[in-house]
């Protein structure tokens, strides 16, 4: 009983609330429609809208996040012909080599492993790494996903991509 009131109680305050933006985020609201400043872009950025690239015959990736969500994309990425796994990383060692397991099973080669706060960007370095799958913790998305987009990267993001407004405009 205390649950259910407790929770009616959190529901009512929840949807009452307006919508809110970072204060340094410009916006309006014309006919029930947020209108965003688009900010400036950096000289010789443009958009990535209709971008296309070459196919790939093999998409080689490197998984970062590998404790809740993330071991599970790695056992179905083991299914997705033409994929090659070259890297696991996650901030605890023993839970990028955990996911090796997914590998072996389908007779893949293991991944390289990297670890630590920072392993994410050894990993994002690399040459032979196409796609960079996220599934850290949201707070981590936007910044492991621009330093993978820095070095050349294609990257994945598990929800959400970013917590607000001006996160999505970094990427």
């Amino acid at each position: 009983f205390i649950a259910l009131v407790l929770g009616a109680v959190m529901s009512i305050g929840c949807c009452e609330q307006e919508p809110s933006f970072e204060a340094s985020v410009d916006y309006d609201i014309v006919d029930g429609v947020i209108i965003l400043d688009e900010p400036q872009r950096v000289e010789g950025q443009q958009s990535v809208l209709e971008l296309r690239c070459a196919p790939l015959d093999t998409v080689r990736v490197g998984f970062v996040g590998l404790g809740m969500r993330g071991p599970g994309a790695v056992e179905r990425f083991t299914y997705i012909e033409g994929v090659a796994i070259k890297a696991l990383c996650d901030k605890y060692l023993e839970r990028a080599e955990a996911c090796q397991y997914y590998l072996d099973a389908q007779g893949m080669p293991r991944a390289d492993v990297y670890s630590g706060d920072e392993g994410y960007k050894a990993l994002c370095e690399r040459e032979d790494i196409d796609l960079v799958y996220i599934a850290t913790p949201w707070q981590l998305h936007v910044a492991v996903a621009v330093y993978a987009m820095e070095h050349g990267k294609h990257v994945a993001i598990e929800v959400p991509s970013a917590n607000t407004v001006a996160e999505c405009w970094q990427l």
